[in-house]
């Protein structure tokens, strides 16, 4: 095994025997496999790099393998199902966003990260590790920058401003391909604004909104930033979480909801938008659609402890009072009417 994987190494005829004897759930992007140490249904395998399976049970399980197979085997569908997803792009742009993608997915797994890894913003490892790529140094961030110059039509390699944002968080779209990321920096916090977006795929209405619903999720929080998302996954490893970017824009997640409601048909809904005017208008918007629409089972709009706006400020102040407010919440909304407000009740 080669010194610069130290993973355990698993060797099968072909990707298809793989998918087979793994019990392969396609998900899209990627597939959702048996693990072959703890044999729980939840590990995942990219599409995108099929020679990596990694347990999602950081705390039980964990383990990374690496995949070797002794022929290629037959992937032509699923690359026919890539052309065709990009097909209104050009060449360089299909083989622009399809490298960005590779490079994000590859940073995830393999690019070592001292803010992610030692609790970036009051988040741990564990949750934001799935989620955002750390391309840790600025000449890096650059040349993915020149890379993407065909999807951007811009070159923002020269711009300080631009290439000092080193922390990627990927949004895909409903057809699993990377539509937009989102661009912070723990090189330079003192940037302004703290969080910028870029469209990476020009080809389509790109999705808005990031989302992950685990099949086994009894409650989806609807929150206004992806961090603030995260931050309930801190408390709940379960928990769904639909996160804006923004609280103006509200209009995609609305509609998804109500086109897919038979997702949240067993889910108890909780609506945390910021505790300020611009939260207040995204929480009526939202709520407004899961009434008239009649989604989920019911919701809640959750309560910040006292003196924090957000999710992310509270988990950062006082993670266990954060922690208490949302299973109390989370605990009194089975059973009970649509709508409630609950109180915190130290």
């Amino acid at each position: 095994m080669s010194k610069l994987t130290p993973y355990k190494k698993l060797v099968f005829q072909n990707i298809e025997n793989a998918l087979s004897d793994l019990n392969a759930e396609d998900k899209g992007r990627y597939y959702i496999c048996n693990c072959p140490e703890c044999s729980r249904h939840e590990a995942f395998m990219y599409k995108n790099n099929k020679h990596f399976i990694q347990c999602n049970r950081e705390n039980h399980c964990g383990s990374r393998m690496m995949l070797e197979f002794h022929e290629k085997g037959d992937m032509s569908a699923y690359e026919q199902n890539i052309e065709k997803q990009y097909s209104n792009l050009t060449t360089e742009q299909q083989l622009s966003l399809d490298w960005s993608n590779r490079v994000f997915s590859y940073a995830k797994n393999y690019f070592k990260s001292e803010p992610l890894d030692n609790g970036y913003r009051g988040l741990s490892k564990q949750v934001t590790r799935r989620f955002v790529a750390d391309l840790q140094h600025e000449d890096i961030v650059q040349h993915v920058f020149q890379k993407a110059e065909p999807l951007l039509g811009k070159d923002y390699s020269n711009n300080s401003w631009m290439y000092k944002r080193n922390l990627i968080f990927p949004l895909y779209g409903e057809d699993n391909t990377l539509d937009r990321v989102l661009l912070r920096s723990s090189i330079d916090e003192n940037l302004d604004p703290k969080e910028i977006q870029l469209i990476f795929n020009p080809s389509k209405e790109t999705r808005d909104f990031f989302m992950d619903i685990p099949r086994d999720a009894e409650n989806v929080v609807v929150s206004e930033s992806i961090l603030d998302a995260l931050s309930f996954r801190e408390v709940d490893e379960n928990v769904g979480i639909i996160a804006l970017t923004g609280a103006t824009k509200t209009r995609q997640v609305k509609e998804y909801m109500a086109e897919h409601k038979e997702q949240f048909a067993d889910k108890h809904l909780l609506v945390a938008m910021d505790d300020d005017q611009a939260g207040w208008k995204a929480t009526r918007d939202i709520v407004n659609t899961i009434e008239e629409a009649r989604i989920g089972e019911d919701w809640v709009a959750f309560d910040y402890a006292s003196g924090t706006k957000d999710a992310n400020e509270n988990l950062r102040q006082n993670r266990k009072e954060f922690a208490k407010i949302y299973n109390q919440i989370s605990a009194h909304t089975k059973g009970k009417e649509r709508g409630m407000n609950l109180e915190y009740e130290p």
